[in-house]
Order: structure tokens, then sequence, then C-alpha cells
């Protein structure tokens, strides 16, 4: 039941509700499993639904005319997908398919507007995540700016180390192909930081991933 989803209830959608207001959100979520690879909303359809990432991981891609797409977002458990849709209407900006086995839940985005219309703090629970989204944006245009391909690997790789370790093995929290994405990089680009950092001692198997010494890649950044 998603009343006892604490992390869905202890979101940023839900705070500072009403007990009256959380029930009525609650009663409006449907949740769903998803497997790998399952389209979950189609780039140009009308913006239905938000959804929220219960486990499991999301990626948004957006395909242009030519048919080339690009991956502009993974998202994660506590994340929410496609909410500007609820001030916006219109149609989702993306696509968004299951990276990995995922439970989700929807909430029709109608719906939502009207909740909204009525509950101030709704709306500013709203603003609050479509800003966060804004400045995660900033983030990685700013990355894609001023990091190379190596340095975002880097950066991904140490922000997983253990506080004050010199040496660390880390398993990669979702597939190489996700890992890029998130980055903003390809799959050859990504293949190529991993290859170069092995001069710093990163040594990559499959989705494990040993740095022999944590202060070398430190200096990568």
């Amino acid at each position: 039941m998603l009343s006892n989803n604490e992390k869905l209830l202890q979101s940023d959608m839900f705070r500072g509700l009403s007990d009256d207001a959380a029930r009525r959100l609650v009663s409006l979520g449907r949740r769903r499993i998803c497997v790998s690879g399952e389209e979950i909303l189609a780039q140009g359809e009308p913006g239905v639904h938000v959804v929220y990432v219960a486990s499991g991981v999301v990626r948004l891609t957006r395909t242009e005319s030519s048919g080339r797409d690009a991956d502009i977002r993974v998202c994660e458990p506590g994340d929410f997908i496609a909410e500007y849709v609820i001030s916006l209407g219109g149609s989702y900006a993306h696509d968004a398919c299951a990276g990995a086995l995922s439970e989700l839940v929807f909430f029709e985005a109608a719906a939502l507007r009207v909740l909204a219309d009525e509950c101030p703090q709704f709306q500013r629970n709203l603003l609050k995540i479509s800003a966060r989204h804004l400045l995660e944006a900033f983030d990685g245009i700013a990355g894609d700016r001023l990091h190379t391909a190596a340095q975002r690997v880097a950066n991904f790789l140490l922000h997983h180390c253990p506080d004050a370790a010199l040496q660390a093995t880390i398993h990669l929290p979702y597939k190489k192909q996700i890992l890029a994405g998130k980055l903003g990089l390809g799959p050859e680009a990504l293949s190529r930081a991993f290859a170069a950092l092995a001069r710093c001692g990163v040594d990559v198997k499959g989705r494990t991933v040993r740095i022999e010494n944590v202060m070398l890649l430190r200096q990568v950044c």
C-alpha cells in the first residue's frame, strides 16, 4: 500500500501537507512494476501522468527529428518524472524507460492539478521539485562544459568512495550504458575514460571497479 511507503510520504511532494491533503494525494497514486527496457512515457504523447520512482532506475531520453537520441537524465529512487505537465499541460518532452526492474507510482496529472489549485502548500512543493530539477540541469551543463569525460567518471567514482579511504572497490549501481547517460557521455566515451583512468590505478571488470590509489585519482579532478 502507498500509505506504507515512508520514502514517498517523506518526499518533497508531501512535505508540509495536512493529513487530509496527504491522504488525498496517496489515494491518487497507482503502483506499477516495470521491467528493464519497458517504456514508461513516450515523447510527444499527451502528458497525463506524473511518475514517482520508488525503486530501480529510469532513463529519460530526448529524440531529434533525425532519429538520434540522447540521455538527458537518469532518475533514481525518490525522483519525480514529468511534474511539469501539471502546470504546463501539453505533451511529454522526453521518453522514459526502465533501466532496471523498477517500482513506480503513477499520479494522474489532471487530479494533481485540481489538488494544486486547492492547496497552496502542494503548489509550493511542486515548485520546489521543479526548481531542484532546474538546478540539477545547470550542474549537468556546467559539468559538460568544464570537465573532461575522464574527470566526470573520476568524480563519480570518488563520490562513491568511503571517506578517508586510500583504496576502494566499488560496484557500479547500474549498467555502464546507464552510467554513460548519467554522466552525459556516449558508451564509447565512457570506455575511453575508463581506459584513461587505468593509468591512475582504476581497474574495471564488469560492474566492479577497483581503485588502487584514491589520492592519485583525486588529482585527475
